[in-house]
Parts: C-alpha cells; structure tokens; sequence
C-alpha cells in the first residue's frame, strides 16, 4: 500500500516523540474528513492542525501528549487516549473515525451539541401517553447492543434510567407530556451518546428509536527501528486466532483491536520464519504506540523451532490518592501480565516497596503505606504469583522522590514500586 501525507505540524514548546500520521473518515471509512486534531496533557488542550481535504494529518507528537481530541463539522467530536511506549523519533500511523452527528429535529434523538433555542408548543399536561421503542446498536455491523440508558426529562426535573440486556435488547418508554428530553447513553467498548429527545404534539402511535454508536478506538500502532523488505505483522490471542495487522510500508503496521485482551505480536519475514514474538500487556481503550528492535540476524528463531515469548514487562511506579490503599484501575492491565511473565520466568522476583507523602502522622503513614504493598501483593498472588518470590515492604514517609512541598511533589510521593529482579540476587 502507497501512501502519500499531507504534512502538517506546528511549532511546539514540549520534547517531541516521533511523528503521528494517518487518516480521519467517517464511521465507514470509506469519506475522508476535513478536521482538527487537538493534543491534550496535563498543560491543557493544545491545537495540533487540520487535515488535508483528502483527511490526511501528521503531526509532531508531543511526549506529554494522554489524549488526542479530533473534531470535524457536522460529526461528533472523540476524544481518545493515546499510549507511548516509546521516546524514538519514529513515525506511527492511525486510522479515525467519526459518526455524523443528527441535526435538531422533532420526535427522534439528536446530538445535544445541535441545541438551539426552543420553546415547547401545546399543553404539557393532560396529553395522552407517548409510547416511544428504544434500541442501540453498533453503527457499522448494526448487531444490537446492551447498553444503559438515562433519560433527564426538562419540566419535571427527574433523572429515570434503564438497562438493555442481550436477551431485552429493547425498552418501551411511555413519555407522559410534551418534553425536551435529554438521553446519555452508555454501552462497554462504545463511545458514549448524548442526545435530546423533543416531543412537541408527537404523534401518539408507537414508534422505534434506533440509536447508533461508534466503538471506542483500541489502535495498536507498530513501528520497527531496523525492518527489512517482506516483514509481515499480526497479533494472535490466548485462543489462537489471530489479527493481520496493516502494512504501511517495512516497518510499520497498525490494526484495531480488543480492549482489556492480551495479544502476542508477532514479526515473520518473507519466507514467514517467525522472527520476533513478543507478549503485549492487554491493550487499552484507545491508541498504543509501540517501537521495536528486530534481533540480530545469528539470533532468528527458524521455522522448525517454537516460537518463544519475550515479554515486554518492566519496572513500573503505581500512584496512589491520598490517604487510599484500593489498588489504582489503570494498574490492573499492568499486574496482570506482570503476573504472567513472573509465572512463566522462574529466574525473576519481586521486590515491592510502598511509601506515603509526609502529611500526617508518621506511624499513621507506615501502616498506609504496609496497605498498599498488601493490596498489590494480594492481586498477584490472586492471579498465581508464588507469594515466596515477593518481597514487600512499607516504608511509610521514608525516601521520597519529590519534596513535600507541594501537592504536585506530595502525588509523586504516594506510590508503590515494583520492581523485577534475579532471583539470585534476591536477599532476605
């Protein structure tokens, strides 16, 4: 596949890590989209550029960068997280999309974003009941999802919510007066809805409301730092099946995915010799960008031989709240294939120190600080770790990586560190 840029980039006060690249189109894939693409970190939100008529982008990518935001007239604006597993000066390369976006009308759903100014004709009371079907479903496949859905409804300033189930995948609302209603709804692996419903004299037969939602983006993008002609990608999953990912040139792939699954990425030359598999913590919702090494020549693994797992798991910081021991949600993926790799690699252990800021009582701080050790410990030991091959401590106020003069400092403070070890190495 050849495929021509349209280069845009701004000037940016941040270090840079690589260069993004891709495509924004609709739901289809098939429209290219004139849009804007914004970076946000914790400065704020900050414009990158447009795309070209053709919806093509690259932009510098700015290593603070959490989230990409793209925004494009007459579509609902995404914002999507993005993942850098990489400091290269490398480019990566990432197809959106966007749905359209309904204009304002009269007795169907419509984005809240095309709002304008209206008033309600007729009685709000004593009006027969309006009986309204309400069904989601995925914008491309339309195979019906479950998914919740909360209705705020102008005049009686009520909240009244439901849930749609794979074996109810249908509600039936009855809608007492003339109404501005407003809906969120919400499905797991989707981006989220929110519309208003205007009933103004509707027409009192039953009617069905389908509403169509977008899946959230969950993009690996690869890039190979030493590739060679012929190199082939695909993921394969625990079951054995497996993704092809997208060519776009030597040394750089991309593909969707599934969130919250473990994939191992897989790198074949010409003659489909394996040559690099690696084991990927389970991706998350949103863009994952990767670069690799392939392994010298003498170290390819030829086709008669199994294919061994090199897992990229390392050393990691996990952060607490303040005075909060509950294991941090965005660190499950991680421990998980920690957990994985530390079972299968019977060389390696666990050392697992926990520390507080200095705010409040010391020997308050030490207990902290022993929860948060255990609650870490506890989940690997939960998902198979040997208990013997972990060493944990708290350690309360002690060896702070920040000064405790600030909240800003106080946060870097409140963490617990995992760290991979020898197991010779490993001392009592």
């Amino acid at each position: 596949m050849k495929l021509f840029i349209y280069f845009l980039s701004i000037t940016s006060l941040y270090a840079q890590c690589g260069f993004l690249e891709g495509t924004v189109t609709d739901v289809s894939g098939s429209k290219p989209l004139v849009a804007t693409v914004f970076s946000k970190s914790e400065q704020g939100k900050t414009r990158m550029g447009k795309t070209s008529e053709k919806g093509m982008f690259r932009f510098e990518i700015p290593c603070e960068l959490s989230a990409l935001v793209i925004e494009s007239k007459g579509y609902q604006s995404v914002t999507v997280p993005v993942y850098i597993d990489s400091k290269n000066d490398v480019t990566f390369f990432v197809p959106l999309k966007l749905l359209p976006i309904g204009k304002q009308t009269k007795d169907e759903p419509y984005a809240q974003s095309e709002q304008t100014h209206l008033v309600l004709k007729g009685s709000t009371t004593s009006v027969p009941k309006i009986i309204r079907r309400i069904l989601v479903e995925d914008a491309i496949s339309k195979e019906i999802l479950p998914a919740n859905i909360c209705l705020y409804y102008t005049h009686k300033q009520a909240r009244e919510c439901f849930d749609l189930t794979k074996s109810d995948p249908g509600i039936e609302i009855a809608f007492p007066e003339n109404d501005i209603v407003a809906m969120e709804v919400k499905s797991p692996g989707y981006q989220s809805y929110n519309g208003n419903l205007i009933l103004d004299q509707a027409q009192d037969s039953t009617r069905t409301y389908t509403l169509k939602l977008n899946r959230q983006h969950t993009i690996l993008s690869v890039n190979i730092a030493n590739p060679h002609g012929g190199l082939h990608a695909r993921l394969r999953e625990g079951n054995g099946e497996n993704i092809e990912m997208e060519r776009v040139n030597n040394g750089h792939f991309y593909t969707e995915a599934t969130a919250g699954r473990i994939y191992k990425l897989e790198l074949t030359g010409q003659n489909r010799n394996i040559e690099l598999a690696t084991a990927m913590a389970s991706l998350k919702e949103g863009i994952t960008l990767k670069s690799l090494r392939l392994p010298a020549k003498d170290s390819l693994k030829s086709e008669s031989r199994t294919a061994e797992a090199f897992y990229t798991v390392e050393n990691r910081t996990l952060y607490f709240p303040q005075s909060d021991y509950k294991l941090p949600s965005d660190s499950k993926n991680y421990l998980d294939s920690l957990a994985e790799w530390i079972s299968a690699n019977k060389d390696k252990s666990l050392s697992i120190n926990g520390y507080t800021d200095n705010v409040g009582n010391a020997s308050l701080n030490l207990t902290l600080s022993e929860y948060r050790v255990r609650v870490i410990t506890r989940y690997l030991v939960n998902k198979g770790v040997d208990e013997n091959r972990i060493k944990a401590q708290g350690l309360g106020s002690k060896f702070p990586v920040a000064p405790n003069d600030t909240e800003k400092n106080r946060r870097k403070n409140r963490r617990v560190e995992v760290q991979i070890i020898d197991l010779q190495e490993r001392t009592y």
